[in-house]
C-alpha cells in the first residue's frame, strides 16, 4: 500500500497528542479540516542526469553544444527512479463549495524512495564517457498550489491545480567507479513563470456526497531548474558539472487517470 502524503503522519501524530497538549487547539481546528481518503493509481518516477564533457569525438543526438564554451558539450542520460501500483491512503482538506466557479489554495507534501540506474543500452552510448550511473534516495517534496475550476449544479466538478514544486532528497549517487554521499535540493525555480510549472494536477468529481467525494485524477510534479540542480559533487572521468532534474507522472487505467475516494470521515 502506498501512503502518497507524508503529512499523514504529521497529522496523526498531532491527533494523538491532542488530550496532552491543550495548547495546540488552533493547530487541531486545522488538523480537523482534513478527511481521510484512498485512491487507485499508477505512478512513475523519471530521473534525468546532465553532464559536462570535451566535444572531442562529436556531439551525438543526446548532447548539445555549449553555448557558452564552444570546447564543451552538455549531455543527458535519463533513468526511472522507481513505479508504484495499487492502492494509497491520503488525507485533504474538506472541499467547500463557493459557487458555479472554485479558486483556493493549500500546501501538499509528499514521500518518496528513489532508486535506479543507467540502462545498460545507454552505457558508453556514441563513446561518451558514461559507464555506468546509479542513486539511491529518499526524498520529500512541498508542493504550494493554487486550485481552481468549475463546480456546476448538475455537472461533474473540474478542478486544475498549478503551482511550484521543492525537493529535498540524501542518499549515495554514484557514477562510473566512484560513489558518493548526497544531499540535493531541487526546485523548479528558473525565472517568474516556474512558480506554476512545478506542480500540475487535474480532478474531475464525478460525484459528491455530504463532504465526501468520488473522482478520476492525474498529476505531475517536476524539480529540475532549468539544466537541474547539482546531484554529484566533483567530477569523473572528464564530466563536470553533474545535475539531475526529477520528474513524477501519477495516473491510471480509466482513461489515464487514477481513481480517488475523500470519505466524510472524520
Amino acid at each position: 500500500m502506498r501512503v502518497q502524503s507524508i503529512s499523514i503522519f504529521f497529522l496523526m501524530a498531532l491527533s494523538f497528542a491532542r488530550p496532552a497538549f491543550a495548547g495546540l487547539g488552533t493547530v487541531w481546528n486545522y488538523v480537523s479540516q482534513y478527511q481521510f481518503g484512498i485512491d487507485y493509481s499508477n505512478s512513475i518516477d523519471y530521473v534525468s542526469l546532465s553532464y559536462s564533457t570535451p566535444t572531442a569525438g562529436g556531439i551525438p543526438s543526446s548532447c548539445q553544444q555549449d553555448p557558452s564554451d564552444s570546447s564543451t558539450k552538455r549531455c543527458t542520460a535519463g533513468m526511472v527512479g522507481g513505479s508504484s501500483s495499487g492502492w494509497g491512503v491520503f488525507l485533504e482538506k474538506a472541499f467547500k463549495k463557493q459557487g458555479p466557479y472554485y479558486l483556493d489554495w493549500d500546501v501538499g507534501f509528499g514521500a518518496r524512495y528513489l532508486s535506479g540506474q543507467l540502462p545498460e543500452k545507454d552505457a558508453n552510448k556514441d563513446g561518451l564517457p558514461l559507464r555506468y550511473a546509479s542513486f539511491s534516495l529518499a526524498a520529500v517534496v512541498a508542493k504550494p498550489y493554487v486550485q481552481f475550476g468549475i463546480t456546476p449544479e448538475f455537472w461533474p466538478d473540474i478542478l486544475v491545480s498549478v503551482g511550484p514544486a521543492l525537493q529535498l532528497a540524501m542518499g549515495n549517487v554514484a557514477v562510473n567507479d566512484e560513489t558518493k554521499n548526497v544531499m540535493v535540493g531541487t526546485s523548479t525555480w528558473s525565472g517568474p513563470m516556474s512558480l506554476i510549472n512545478g506542480f500540475f494536477a487535474l480532478e474531475i468529481v464525478l460525484k459528491r456526497f455530504g463532504e465526501g467525494a468520488f473522482s478520476l485524477m492525474a498529476s505531475q510534479d517536476f524539480t529540475g531548474n532549468g539544466e537541474g540542480s547539482k546531484l554529484y559533487p566533483g567530477d569523473v572521468d572528464g564530466m563536470s558539472d553533474i545535475r539531475g532534474s526529477f520528474r513524477r507522472n501519477t495516473g491510471g487505467l480509466a482513461y489515464g487517470f487514477g481513481l480517488k475516494l475523500v470519505t466524510p470521515w472524520p
